[in-house]
């Protein structure tokens, strides 16, 4: 069954609803892992439950999140499409599992397959990939509170 996306104004609203998750966690007193899995789900609709259903799993990191949040107040060079978030948070969840050279592999692969499948290239992908791998990185070492300052630092049209 698939609900019809949370509809949120931009940046800010990102940014004010990945900390609600953050106090969440804290509050219910959850783990990093947990962490990522919840925004991972919420922000870019990656399930590893539908791991074992690859259709499935593919048809929902392919289509709009259970959040969405548009493109206002994300930095211009890293949005290509009207969900810069879902893309990042993405290759945040990837670089939270993955060591950094297989991230990089996931990211150049995914841009290559949408390549042959869209055929156009996006460098804004390549760029807000890449900024989602070290984030990813940085929470494995440092807990979800480390992601909000990177953040507003590399996604805000701010920043």
């Amino acid at each position: 069954m698939t609900t019809k996306p949370t509809e949120q104004k931009g940046f800010n609203a990102f940014l004010q609803d990945l900390n609600e998750q953050i106090a969440k966690v804290q509050q219910q007193n959850r783990s990093t892992r947990d962490f990522v899995l919840q925004i991972a789900e919420r922000y870019a609709y990656i399930r590893l439950a539908d791991l074992v259903h690859p259709i499935r799993f593919l048809q929902h990191i392919s289509s709009l999140p259970p959040v969405c949040f548009g493109t206002g107040g994300f930095r211009k060079s890293i949005v290509d499409d009207q969900e810069p978030a879902r893309h990042y948070t993405a290759f945040v969840f990837v670089g939270y599992w993955l060591p950094t050279v297989l991230a990089l592999l996931v990211l150049w692969g995914w841009e290559i397959l949408g390549f042959f499948r869209y055929g156009q290239w996006s460098q804004p992908d390549i760029r807000s990939g890449n900024l989602g791998i070290r984030h990813g990185r940085a929470v494995r070492k440092g807990g979800p509170t480390v992601l909000p300052p990177l953040i507003q630092r590399d996604l805000s049209e701010r920043g």
